[in-house]
């Protein structure tokens, strides 16, 4: 309890009477980047550390704050980072380059992976997340910095995203017995919601963002617990909540005004069962009043992310519960509203 309410006082701090005024925000999205296997060696290790992003680095720099789930910790110089015949995941260091040159601003770390390369790769992957000035949420040195929000300011707004997770390895019913639990945010309503209403009651951020790796993979829609979990988080004070996990897209809810993005799918991830290699980019625009706005841009995704296009991008259309529209690649598009 003593370390939740310090976390708690650390985030209440008054907003400066200097702020600027609020402009127009662009908050993108994308969900899982695996920046490990064979990649690590064809590419970044190569020096070719805007290979995964090239094709889109235009678009993704276009945001005033681009965020995605980091699925493979990072390791240091030295450590095996291909893993064959396994799901365990790590990348090097540079692939802390590789994400601040495509343009990301922070990423979520609490995943079902943050833990495959132990306490070492938690630490690295904070370290070296730090030294390249990139925003991260979900893991921590403490349990009280795991739970801490990434915090930051971009046209006069104050930004702030937690991050989470209900997907663990070896077994989520074993997390609270393991000691990822350390060191691990949680998908736990005990602490989240009281911390987002504090955060936001206080002025401390504008515009709240919950991202929670959670669901089951492959699956075509929310299950009802997730459903329940980031409706309350908005009940509590988020503005927007982003999941991933499944792999694949999953339909965007509208819900009391605000969007939940219940499976961003794969963005830079290999994967070869059907839909894990169909994903969008999630482009959120706040204006200043606080409504939001978003398009998608469909993609290809794999070792490297590309538009795509004709039937393939009216496929992502669908599944998402949407008529495809024109012109491409990129559509506005309204949000399943909540019954």
């Amino acid at each position: 309890m003593l370390a939740e309410a310090l976390l708690v006082l650390s985030m209440l701090q008054a907003p400066p009477a200097d702020r600027p005024p609020r402009d127009t925000l662009r908050f993108y999205a994308v969900g899982d980047l695996n920046l490990g296997r064979a990649l690590t060696y064809r590419y970044l290790l190569q020096g070719d550390t805007l290979y995964p992003f090239a094709a889109l680095a235009d678009t993704l720099r276009a945001a005033d704050v681009l965020f995605g789930n980091l699925e493979s910790p990072i390791a240091p110089v030295g450590h095996p980072f291909e893993h064959t015949g396994s799901f365990v995941f790590s990348t090097p260091p540079i692939a802390a380059d590789a994400l601040v040159r495509a343009g990301f601003d922070v990423v979520s770390n609490a995943n079902n992976h943050a833990w495959d390369v132990g306490l070492t790769g938690i630490v690295e992957t904070l370290t070296q997340l730090d030294r390249v000035g990139l925003a991260h949420a979900g893991t921590g040195r403490t349990i009280a910095d795991a739970h801490r929000p990434a915090l930051l300011e971009r046209r006069g707004w104050r930004i702030a995203v937690f991050a989470v997770t209900r997907a663990f390895n070896p077994a989520p019913r074993r997390f609270f017995s393991h000691e990822g639990a350390h060191y691990i945010a949680w998908a736990d309503s005990g602490w989240l919601y009281p911390a987002i209403r504090r955060l936001k009651g206080s002025g401390a951020a504008d515009f709240v963002v919950v991202s929670a790796h959670a669901g089951q993979e492959l699956a075509d829609t929310a299950d009802t617990a997730l459903r329940r979990f980031f409706r309350g988080a908005i009940d509590a004070g988020a503005d927007l909540c982003l999941g991933h996990h499944p792999h694949v897209l999953q339909p965007v809810e509208w819900y009391h005004g605000k969007p939940i993005a219940y499976s961003l799918g794969n963005f830079i991830f290999e994967q070869m069962s059907p839909w894990t290699r169909l994903s969008a980019i999630f482009k959120f625009t706040v204006t200043p009043d606080g409504a939001i706005a978003a398009d998608l841009i469909p993609t290809r995704v794999g070792f490297r992310a590309s538009v795509a296009g004709g039937a393939a991008a009216d496929s992502v259309w669908r599944r998402m519960g949407l008529e495809p529209r024109v012109p491409p690649p990129a559509f506005h598009f309204a949000f399943i509203p909540h019954p």
